[in-house]
């Protein structure tokens, strides 16, 4: 009982902070929007407990547990959303927004510019120490860590719109359409992108105040 009064609580408060979210300014911060479980925050070596509405900024890392769930708005463009287990570090919150996935897996949702001249301007990407993707409005997943071969691989697979996959160590670039997925081997050799019937499972949603956001699709 006390569990799901929590569950309530937290939605109802998020709820309630995403109302604010547009009358907030993006520019020197970001924010934590959403948080369910065993989240932290690491800033100057120190790692607090993150709560609703905690700002955050470049070089601070967001920590999910086992049972963990977090959305992180970094501007008014670009939310993360991230799995349990997973370590990401803010790299940038300003137009040019940034994170580096250090372990487990994100969703990313960037809203689309409406003119030629902001898209050419702003952008997203999710880095990891072999892979770098980037965006210009579109939602897609992340998922970094496991390893096979002698480096960890990345799995990414795209919901709308187009993800840049590139590999700056051998110089590769591949897009991924919407619909696709594709997996970088041991951070160096990317599969070709096809459709992955198994990633319609993922849970895509964002708000919590339309369902469940926390995703335990079996990667």
């Amino acid at each position: 009982m006390l569990y799901m009064m929590k569950t309530i609580r937290n939605t109802i408060t998020a709820s309630l902070l995403l109302l604010c979210i547009p009358m907030l300014a993006f520019s020197a911060e970001g924010i934590i929007e959403y948080v369910n479980g065993d989240v932290s925050l690491e800033r100057g070596g120190r790692r607090i407990a993150a709560d609703f509405g905690l700002a955050v900024d470049g070089g601070d890392v967001v920590v999910t547990g086992a049972d963990g769930v977090a959305v992180v708005r970094l501007n008014d463009r670009t939310q993360v959303k991230l799995r349990e287990n997973t370590r990401v570090q803010i790299d940038s919150v300003s137009e040019q927004a940034a994170v580096t996935l250090g372990s487990g897996g994100l969703f990313a949702r960037v809203a689309r510019h409406t003119t030629a001249s902001a898209r050419n301007v702003a952008g997203f990407e999710v880095r990891t120490p072999t892979v770098v993707a980037g965006v210009r409005g579109t939602e897609f997943f992340v998922a970094y860590g496991r390893t096979i071969e002698d480096s960890p691989d990345l799995w990414l697979c795209v919901n709308e719109g187009t993800v840049e996959v590139a590999i700056p160590d051998t110089g590769e670039a591949t897009l991924v359409e919407e619909g696709e997925g594709i997996n970088i081997l041991g951070g160096r050799r990317s599969t070709q992108p096809r459709r992955y019937p198994w990633t319609r499972d993922l849970n895509w949603n964002f708000d919590p105040a339309t369902g469940d956001i926390a995703d335990s699709t079996d990667l």
